[in-house]
């Protein structure tokens, strides 16, 4: 148990893969508290004004942007043990859920499921990714 807690709290990384990490979540909550405002405010309004369209995406995008830069660059910098955890853990996230929602959708399309959401995408590569990091910290460290 002690070693699932460590591998959480990021326990062994350097300074710098901590701070660039931080960074990323930082963006990363930024980036989905700006879909939650931006869902919140188009629904509130009954015909959402152009610009107001225009900004929330711009905002939503932007941040998005910067997250994914972020990220690239603290994966640039790790060591190479740590980048192996979160490459194979991407790896883990998008196989499971290209695999995940293709067969979602056929289940879907018959009618036996309800329609796909974006957001259970979302939610489905965010848990996977955080299992295959957990797991890999685990495992190599």
């Amino acid at each position: 148990m002690k070693n699932i807690f460590d591998a959480i709290c990021a326990k062994g990384l350097p300074a710098k893969d901590i701070k660039n990490a931080n960074k990323v979540n930082l963006l990363a909550l930024m980036w989905a508290g700006s879909l939650v405002l931006t869902t919140y405010l188009l629904k509130l309004t009954p015909v959402p004004a152009t610009w107001l369209i225009a900004t929330l995406f711009i905002l939503h995008s932007s941040i998005g942007i910067l997250m994914t830069l972020a990220f690239k660059r603290f994966l640039t910098q790790l060591d190479e043990m740590e980048r192996k955890i979160q490459l194979d853990a991407l790896a883990l996230a998008v196989g499971v859920t290209i695999v995940g929602f293709s067969s979602y959708s056929v289940l879907d399309i018959a009618n036996i499921l309800p329609d796909l959401k974006a957001s259970y995408l979302i939610v489905t590569l965010a848990i996977t990714y955080m299992v295959g990091i957990i797991s890999g910290r685990v495992r190599y460290g």
